[in-house]
């Protein structure tokens, strides 16, 4: 079956300004929502659970910089199941079902993403909903990736508190690539959106994977995003100045490298790539500008806060030429 209506990529997509704004200084606009622990109010900007991007020893510099991680899949179980009362953890399907379903936690809050490729399968979202059912409020519950928006009411239905969306986007990624699996991001993040308002849903929207830079990330808030989740941004950021300059291997958790380091001993055909990259910029200084970026953005839409940003913003397909413009300098 073909569809022919036309999607889109966040390339594909700029911003119209608003007619007029009574905002005289993008000091008025604020940039910051609830984090994803709820606990204190941070950047909807979310490190990446990746081990080239974070891990149990220095995911606390995210938090001083009030962006939201997720401790990645490489760390020890052991590990995780403790800090996973304070701050988000990955786990996998057959972790999950064992430390949570087949075993009780006694911890008052916890904060789980079931970390797997295929957020299609129902056996992640019926695993989602026996967790809310044991564990009520006291879970905070995360799944995907998805790239079918009608898969976002299932994950709704099933109690889930955040969704992860886009399926092949990210920089570390070769699944669109290699199986022609793929919903352009930009209608992508609409059409969810448009759904979670649409219904009254509960499930927050977390577009992750693939984003080149401020713009980008810019663009899925407007489009509806309630976090932005981004991978090799924050893998090129130093946590300190002595940091800067130093090379790293950024790859993707479906390499086998990333296969072993999570202890798997029957690994896949890698789904992803490893690249060599620099430390280019400070984590504190990356964070400074985005600060800058996305309030000049919210004043240009005459939006004193994040919900009016989603509500103002109006996202205009563009040309080739036009997105050429502005995208490719």
């Amino acid at each position: 079956m073909l569809k022919k209506e036309i999607l889109y990529s966040l390339r594909d997509i700029s911003i119209i300004p608003a007619v007029s704004t009574d905002i005289k200084s993008r000091k008025e606009c604020n940039p910051l929502r609830w984090s994803i622990e709820y606990c204190d109010k941070f950047y909807p900007i979310i490190a990446s659970p990746m081990d080239s991007v974070l891990d149990e020893n220095n995911w606390t510099v995210y938090w001083d910089n009030k962006v939201n991680c997720i401790i990645p899949r490489t760390v020890d179980v052991n590990i995780r199941k403790e800090l996973c009362s304070v701050v988000f953890c990955a786990f996998s399907l057959k972790e999950t079902k064992e430390l949570f379903i087949d075993n009780n936690i006694e911890t008052q809050k916890f904060y789980v993403l079931i970390d797997i490729a295929n957020g299609s399968m129902l056996e992640e979202i019926n695993l989602g909903a026996q967790l809310k059912k044991k564990y009520g409020d006291r879970i905070t519950l995360m799944g995907g990736n998805i790239g079918n928006p009608q898969t976002y009411l299932l994950y709704d239905s099933a109690g889930f508190d955040f969704l992860r969306v886009g399926v092949g986007s990210g920089n570390g990624c070769l699944t669109s690539t290699n199986t022609a699996i793929h919903y352009p991001y930009a209608s992508l993040i609409s059409d969810i959106s448009e759904m979670k308002y649409r219904y009254h849903s509960h499930c927050k929207i977390i577009a992750d994977g693939g984003m080149s830079g401020y713009s980008d990330i810019i663009k899925s808030l407007a489009l509806g995003a309630d976090y932005v989740m981004c991978g090799r941004i924050f893998a090129q950021a130093a946590k300190t100045q002595d940091e800067l300059g130093e090379e790293l291997v950024y790859r993707g958790m479906s390499t086998k490298e990333a296969q072993k380091a999570m202890g798997n001993t029957v690994l896949k055909t890698a789904e992803g790539r490893s690249v060599n990259i620099t430390k280019q910029y400070t984590l504190a200084g990356w964070v400074e500008n985005f600060d800058s970026y996305l309030r000049s953005a919210m004043s240009y839409c005459d939006s004193r806060d994040l919900k009016e940003f989603r509500e103002k913003a109006i996202c205009q397909v563009i040309s080739p030429n036009s997105s050429s413009q502005i995208n490719d300098k």
